[in-house]
């Protein structure tokens, strides 16, 4: 089924969460939840949205995983950090976190300054990636997402931000070019290693 037919699927059966499970590179399992069409919501309520995520961190806490927030630039809704630090600061919930991403910060306009108002607990996976200078960011698609370190965003000094605030999130690798997805995945995957080490000691001097 193509990504075409699966969001025809969601419209045309009101289908309000998509299931997906599938195993990463360490070989362990995965399983998330997306609510569907929720990305399209513009007027979405920030107040009731932080009470729905304290309930999703209660019933985390009872299947012994974390809900996260997540900052989507593409999106109408959450694509600003600073709407997604209110909901999770409004929760009010002690496991409450988000969950930054390189490109979706930059796709969504936020400052990576902001980053340094967060506390060390609060991130506690990053996904990391780069985009290049063009196309600029009101075009700028997921595909052309490329290698941390082979574009222009501000990496080095986004992770210096997350050391001075004693960060320990885990960095994850997340692309979606399709140049890369012709190559061979253990290469693909050891080159994104390769470049995040070498962005990580950069921002370490």
């Amino acid at each position: 089924m193509t990504p075409k037919q699966v969001l025809k699927l969601v419209k045309d059966q009101g289908i309000e969460f998509i299931d997906c499970r599938f195993m990463d590179f360490p070989g362990l399992w995965q399983h998330n939840t997306y609510p569907a069409g929720a990305t399209n919501q513009a007027d979405l309520d920030l107040r009731k949205a932080a009470e729905r995520y304290a309930k999703l961190c209660d019933v985390g806490v009872q299947a012994g995983v974390t809900p996260m927030v997540e900052v989507w630039g593409f999106s109408k809704c959450l694509n600003k950090l600073a709407d997604s630090m209110f909901v999770a600061l409004e929760s009010g919930h002690p496991k409450a976190c988000l969950l930054p991403d390189i490109y979706h910060l930059h796709k969504g306009g936020s400052a990576f300054a902001s980053l340094d108002l967060l506390a060390a607990g609060c991130v506690q996976v990053f996904h990391m990636n780069d985009y290049p200078a063009d196309p600029p960011r009101e075009k700028i698609v997921d595909a052309d997402r490329v290698y941390p370190g082979d574009g222009v965003a501000p990496i080095t000094d986004t992770l210096r931000g997350l050391l001075r605030n004693h960060s320990s999130a885990v960095l994850s690798l997340e692309l979606f070019n399709k140049t890369y997805w012709a190559q061979d995945a253990l290469e693909v995957a050891k080159t994104g290693l390769a470049k995040m080490k070498a962005a990580v000691g950069k921002a370490l001097v």
